[in-house]
């Protein structure tokens, strides 16, 4: 490397002299004071370029590491309150006699590098990888990030952003957070400065030059505070600090990131609390959701979450997604929502609330119709990994994806379709009256993030999804779906799918006898929406007209979905539940962990749960009959991406690849299995027979292999006449993870 052509901002190689053509750094301009002279050779290893930050107690710098050839931070002491630069310009001197303090604060500084290297391996904290004394003063090299600070994307943003997308920022870090409590370390200083958005959209923890402190080591604790961030106990040398000193500073940087406004101090609302509460401020967010975060904020430590997960839980509803998928399905095979319901008095009166009391019953027990796994319908998913992959080169962060980057699916918008000729009276309601005498109540509809006026005379499901008026028999439930057996992306997958919605709807029901109405483009109020009317009769002879409407929401992927019920028939039923959808109203991206992933160059979508993807997706390059071709490639981990794509040696070896068949040089299932079939007769792995599983609405031909101490599966299926494949490689330890994600990809991955 020739240090005259290297660019000190971006270490690319540029002609001397001038700003560098790559990222503009002009080292004719002058540094700051007290840095390093570019170039600064340090252990032998490091070569120092532009300064990235100056601090009180020291400068951190873009360095290279001339042994991995790789960029990385070096941070160096150097408290300007009591050193200096020697003249030589690299030697640090004391500025008076203050020795001692100088070296305690040094071995302070070092503790940082020790703290980071004991926290190694622990995802979403930046990594230490060296740490030596030179120039009588002290460094340690960190991973080099490139991004910005929440505290600048936030000004970017305008000062604030949705919860969601704070969510989605800060939830690695609190995960992250709850590892560093369980190792005895407190961090005591975050904030929106100390959090980092990478290039790749993932989240990082910065400076733990604070967290020093070891939970009942009996040492007093030093002042370490930053404003509006910091709980009353760090005001004190020897305050109670412990895991909910985090996260007193952890809800006042969601805080700060859903309000646009800093927390008042905590030792000012001691004296009289002055906090406003989010919705206050105008800032929409599911109750539960707020108390959270409010409590979080408590001022007294006995009020506050007692550690990190409690306040994680507490604001994800205390399950996940798929945990509230899976006791949906637990309590439906525990129930039969049309089951009959004996004889007895009341007629087909008492027959038509038992139907209805058994359609709320179904949908109390599916608040989100969310992903369908399949219930383990591949024991082992996957794909084409084998040993091609192991010869794989780079990869890079598919461009979009997580909190559902990118548009839609589907086609162009269908032109509107009056059916109020095929149904009388069958408006959408927006002119029409509600029939109730009682006044209608606006109703928070939680992890929806969306409102719906109901007339108070109807009851509410105890998830508060579903409403019913029992005396008239009208009922309304409302969901968010992206995946009933088929994926959904947007109206147009809808439209194409209406009757298997029906269908599916029905079937859930166990309603045999149903008819289509009518369907066709509608909207509520002014966002456009998919509609269904239809009739089903259940094993009684009850029968129900049915309205159900799809609203895309804010997300790039899914739609709202409501359905109302009342008896066939009535007019002034229908005319009411019309009404009650017409004032649905979203308030912004549902509260849920699933995004939709895309790739330009791949060529291909997906949704699956972000939660689980702790490692991210990738494009990847792979060996194919051209030469080399652009996969995605899903972690299950962040110690999976490090492992890398195909690596059978790593026991945190787990990954899921996905793309075209054509692009390996394989035309059908057939082909791309068979050859699986002979690499693994090859290398020594066994497999067996070939499956099939259906997925997404599409067939997959399956095969499981054996190599070692891995598993792989293969999977390749023609969805609009292009085969697609995915396989996957897991080992025990990562099995679920990497089972789970598979089944998501097959059951929602189409063309881009």
């Amino acid at each position: 490397m020739n240090p005259e052509r290297i660019c000190f901002g971006c270490f690319q190689e540029k002609e001397p002299g001038g700003p560098c053509p790559h990222c503009g750094f002009d080292e004719n301009e002058e540094q700051p004071y007290l840095a390093l002279p570019l170039g600064t050779l340090l252990n032998g290893r490091y070569m120092l370029g532009k300064v990235l930050g100056v601090g009180g107690f020291g400068i951190t710098y873009l360095g290279f590491d001339l042994t991995l050839e790789i960029k990385v931070a070096i941070k160096e002491y150097m408290p300007s309150s009591i050193a200096t630069r020697n003249a030589d310009r690299y030697n640090v001197t004391l500025t008076g006699r203050v020795e001692e303090d100088y070296q305690n604060g040094m071995e302070r500084f070092l503790d940082e590098a020790k703290i980071l290297a004991k926290l190694q391996n622990t995802p979403h904290i930046v990594s230490v990888q060296n740490y030596f004394k030179e120039n009588h003063t002290a460094y340690f090299v960190m991973e080099y990030i490139e991004g910005m600070s929440l505290k600048e994307y936030l000004a970017n943003q305008g000062g604030k952003i949705p919860y969601p997308q704070a969510l989605t920022i800060l939830q690695p870090i609190m995960e992250a957070l709850v590892q560093v409590h369980a190792l005895n370390l407190l961090h005591r200083d975050i904030s929106p400065d100390n959090i980092y958005i990478t290039s790749r959209g993932e989240s990082r923890l910065l400076d733990f030059g604070a967290a020093r402190f070891a939970l009942g080591d009996g040492k007093s604790v030093s002042v370490i505070l930053k404003h509006g961030y910091a709980p009353e106990e760090q005001y004190s040398s020897h305050g109670n600090q412990g895991p909910w000193t985090d996260v007193y500073a952890m809800g006042a940087t969601l805080y700060r990131c859903i309000t646009g406004q800093l927390p008042p101090d905590s030792v000012e609302r001691i004296r009289g609390d002055t906090l406003k509460t989010p919705s206050e401020l105008g800032i929409h967010l599911p109750q539960p959701v707020e108390q959270a975060i409010l409590k979080a904020l408590a001022v007294k430590t006995e009020d506050r979450f007692s550690n990190m997960n409690a306040f994680l839980r507490a604001l994800t509803g205390k399950v996940s997604v798929q945990e509230q998928v899976a006791a949906s399905v637990s309590e439906r095979t525990q129930a039969s929502p049309f089951g009959r319901t004996g004889s007895g008095e009341g007629g087909s009166g008492m027959q038509q609330e038992n139907a209805l009391k058994r359609l709320i019953a179904y949908f109390r027990a599916n608040p989100v119709i969310a992903m369908v796994s399949g219930g383990g319908l591949l024991v082992v998913i996957v794909l084409c990994i084998v040993l091609p992959i192991a010869l794989s080169g780079g990869e890079g962060e598919v461009p979009t994806g997580g909190g559902g980057g990118g548009g839609g699916g589907g086609g162009g918008t269908p032109p509107a379709v009056s059916i109020s000729e095929e149904i009388p009276d069958a408006s959408s309601g927006s002119s029409a009256a509600p029939v109730s005498a009682a006044q209608p109540e606006t109703r928070d509809l939680g992890i929806l993030n969306a409102s719906i006026d109901i007339p108070s005379d109807y009851i509410v499901s105890s998830d508060g999804f579903s409403f019913m008026n029992e005396d008239r028999g009208c009922a309304i439930t409302t969901s968010f779906i992206w995946n009933i057996g088929i994926p959904i992306y947007s109206l147009a997958d809808v439209e194409a799918n209406g009757e298997a919605i029906v269908a599916s709807v029905m079937e859930e029901f166990e309603v045999p006898e149903y008819t289509m109405l009518s369907s066709g483009y509608d909207a509520i109020g002014d966002e456009e929406a998919y509609r269904i009317y239809f009739e089903g009769t259940d094993e009684d002879g009850v029968t129900m007209d049915m309205v159900y409407m799809a609203m895309q929401g804010t997300n790039s992927f899914g739609c709202y979905s409501l359905l109302g019920a009342y008896p066939k028939g009535d007019e002034a039923g229908q005319k009411e539940v019309n009404g009650i959808l017409q004032s649905f109203q979203s308030n912004g991206a549902p509260d849920i962990t699933y995004s939709m992933w895309y790739s330009d160059i791949v060529g291909l979508k997906f949704i699956i749960d972000d939660s689980v993807a702790l490692g991210s997706v990738w494009e990847a390059e792979v060996p194919s009959a051209n030469g080399s071709t652009t996969v995605i490639a899903i972690y299950p981990t962040e110690a999976a991406h490090q492992a890398g794509l195909g690596n059978f040696e790593s026991p945190d070896s787990g990954v899921i690849e996905v793309g075209y068949t054509a692009q390996l040089g394989y035309s059908t299932p057939e082909e791309l299995l068979g050859v699986q079939e002979e690499t693994m007769e090859i290398v020594g792995g066994t497999f067996g027979t070939q499956y099939t599983a259906v997925m997404g609405g599409v067939e997959w031909l399956c095969q499981d292999y054996t190599f070692g101490s891995y598993q792989i599966s293969s999977a390749a299926a023609f969805i609009d006449g292009q085969c697609f494949y995915l396989s996957a490689m897991y080992t025990s330890s990562n099995q679920q993870a990497v089972m789970t994600l598979s089944n998501q990809v097959l059951a929602s991955v189409r063309a881009w």
